[in-house]
Parts: structure tokens; C-alpha cells; sequence
């Protein structure tokens, strides 16, 4: 079972041009640094002082192995490009969310 899905994910980065294990690891990379940089927003914001610079890095980071396929993909299908455009709002709408919380309590 684990080498078909190797497999199969292996032939996908291939034909696409991106190395699943760079996407995964940029993913697994990314996501405590990402908590990190919410975090850090909401310090700053309570200290009342700019959120700009975290503010950036956080979205950075939110979009880090989207950046890697959109900038390493070739022929990738266009309905790729609108899935990843809409599990984008979704979920950076969910963190905004949270990280509004948690500045107002």
C-alpha cells in the first residue's frame, strides 16, 4: 500500500515537475513557524506596535509550498490552480478568524 501511494505521488512530481518530498517538507516547515508568526502578531498587537512585518511573514508562510508549486510546476492542470485558490481563502479566512479571537480576548 505505502509504495503505490509512493509511487503514484512520485510519477505526479515527475510529470509536474515538483518533488513531493520538497512540498511536504516545506509544509511541515512551515506550519510551527506560521503558529510562530500568529503568535507574534498578536504580541505586537497587544504592545500596540506595527503587525506589518509578522503580518507578512505569516501570510508568507501560509502560502510557502503553494509558492513552490506555482513558481517549480509545468502543466499543471488550470482546476490545480482554483482548488489551491480556494482551500487559500477558506483556511486563511479560518486563521483570520482565529487570530482575531485571540487579539480581542
Amino acid at each position: 500500500m505505502w509504495e503505490a501511494i509512493k509511487e503514484y505521488y512520485t510519477t505526479i512530481g515527475i510529470k509536474y515537475h515538483v518533488d513531493p518530498v520538497i512540498f511536504l517538507g516545506i509544509h511541515i516547515v512551515a506550519t510551527p513557524l506560521f503558529i510562530i508568526a500568529s503568535a507574534w502578531i498578536v504580541k505586537k498587537y497587544k504592545k500596540r506596535k506595527s503587525v506589518f512585518l509578522p503580518a507578512l511573514i505569516a501570510v508568507f508562510l501560509f502560502n510557502a509550498a503553494n509558492i513552490y508549486l506555482i513558481t517549480f510546476g509545468k502543466n499543471i492542470p488550470w482546476f490545480i490552480y482554483f482548488i489551491l485558490a480556494i482551500t487559500c481563502i477558506i483556511t486563511g479566512y479560518f486563521s483570520y478568524i482565529k487570530i482575531k479571537n485571540k487579539l480581542y480576548n
